[in-house]
Parts: structure tokens; C-alpha cells; sequence
């Protein structure tokens, strides 16, 4: 038999497994805790913006061409291009009026996203090389930051040469 002391508390068998489920009951809390927090600490680190453009930051391109040389944006669509380094792609087809619009007036955008300038690059370089009568029809093309801008429209139609003039006043390179 122990001896107890004045003030000394004998714990029993019950009060130990209590303190010790408790304690794991913190532990699985806490883990909890920094599992719910850690996405957010995450989030929160993770920069808001790339470095590389996206097509959406080529519409302002495409909208202010438009706005320039008298055009209405009739249709936007996105476009899927299954080439190594396209990240996305839409196409914007502009005409003096929408309700009239048709092949004979209407002037034909695509504004490609590459993933990096080497992709860019490689792909425009492939498309001279295959195409190398592309100038001869009504299709100018432009970088801007890793986009590719090609217009296209009706033989003779003077809004392609328009859009290229605007899409270089904003900074856009023409590609030769």
C-alpha cells in the first residue's frame, strides 16, 4: 500500500485515460486548424498575375482597332489551336454593321496566346515557312507581349491595313 502526502492527489485509472483523450482531442483540433489555414496561407503567396500576357489582355487590341477604323465587334469566339505552346486562342470577326454583316465585309481577327516568347517564336517562324505566300492575300500580323494578332479580310479591303495601322500605334509589332 502507497502512503499519500497532505495535499497529494491520487489520480485513478478513469482520470488518466480522460486527460489523455483530451489531449488528443487538442492534437486532431490544432491539426485541424492548420489544415484550414494552410490553403489560405497559400493562396495568399501565390502571385496575382502572370508574367505572360493572355488573349483577354489582347481584346483592348482588338476593341480599339475596331473603335478605329469604324468596325463593330459582331462575334468573339474562343478558338482551340492544337499547337506546342498555344495556351489560347479567340477570334473576333469586325464589320462596318452587324446586322450586315458578310464575307464580303467582314474583317476577321485572331488573337493567339503563346505560353513564352521561344513558342511564339518557333510558331511564327513555321508558319512563314509553310505559308510563304501568306502577304500576297489580305492578312497582316502583329506580336504584342507573347501574342500573336492576325487580320485577314476581303481581297482589297482597305480596314486590314487600318487595323494594322492602329494595332501598331498601340504598340503591336508587325511581323514581316
Amino acid at each position: 500500500m502507497t502512503k499519500q502526502f497532505a495535499g497529494e492527489h491520487k489520480s485513478t485509472q478513469a482520470e488518466q485515460s480522460s486527460s489523455g483523450r483530451a489531449g488528443g482531442i487538442g492534437l486532431i483540433i490544432i491539426i485541424f486548424c492548420f489544415l484550414g489555414i494552410m490553403p489560405l496561407l497559400v493562396w495568399w503567396s501565390i502571385p496575382p498575375t502572370s508574367t505572360y500576357s493572355t488573349v483577354t489582355d489582347a481584346s483592348s487590341y482588338v476593341a480599339t482597332a475596331a473603335a478605329d477604323t469604324g468596325l463593330q465587334i459582331c462575334t468573339q469566339n474562343n478558338v482551340i489551336l492544337d499547337y506546342p505552346g498555344v495556351q489560347n486562342a479567340a477570334k473576333y470577326n469586325l464589320s462596318p454593321d452587324c446586322e450586315t454583316a458578310n464575307a464580303a465585309n467582314t474583317v476577321q481577327m485572331y488573337v493567339i496566346g503563346f505560353s513564352s516568347s521561344e513558342a511564339q517564336a518557333n510558331a511564327i517562324y513555321t508558319v512563314q515557312d509553310t505559308n510563304k505566300n501568306w502577304q500576297l492575300t489580305n492578312t497582316e500580323a502583329y506580336t504584342e507581349a507573347t501574342n500573336v494578332i492576325v487580320v485577314t479580310g476581303p481581297p482589297g479591303d482597305p480596314a486590314v491595313q487600318e487595323i494594322g495601322d492602329s494595332l501598331e500605334a498601340q504598340g503591336a509589332q508587325q511581323i514581316t
